[in-house]
């Protein structure tokens, strides 16, 4: 593999945990205000929308699946990308969680 500038990987991670970020709040927002129809319109009650709670529940699901996934960084000797979101408890090498960096003992 070419050697890349270890930014790269950093901005990458971080773009990662802000896309899972995103994605949480708005799943958490589309539930809320279309799916339970919060807040209710004075004088009427509130219309609760089955599709709008599965489809943000699906959303938030992504988005807490982003959030979970192990920082990557081939620059630092990974060489696949990880999709169970445990790797991380089991590594001997401790990351830093927005950037992959790794963290220096004390």
């Amino acid at each position: 593999m070419t050697s890349t500038d270890p930014m790269q990987w950093r901005v990458f991670n971080v773009l990662l945990r802000l896309l899972g970020l995103g994605a949480t709040f708005a799943g958490f927002v589309a539930i809320v205000t279309f799916g339970l129809g919060l807040p209710p319109i004075e004088g009427e009650a509130p219309i609760v929308s089955v599709p709008s709670i599965v489809t943000g529940a699906l959303v938030m699901l992504l988005g807490l699946g982003f959030l979970m996934i192990p920082a990557f960084r081939p620059d630092l000797g990974d060489t696949r990308v990880v999709v169970n979101p445990f790797r991380a408890w089991s590594s001997p090498s401790k990351r830093r969680w927005w950037t992959g960096d790794r963290v220096k003992a004390p």
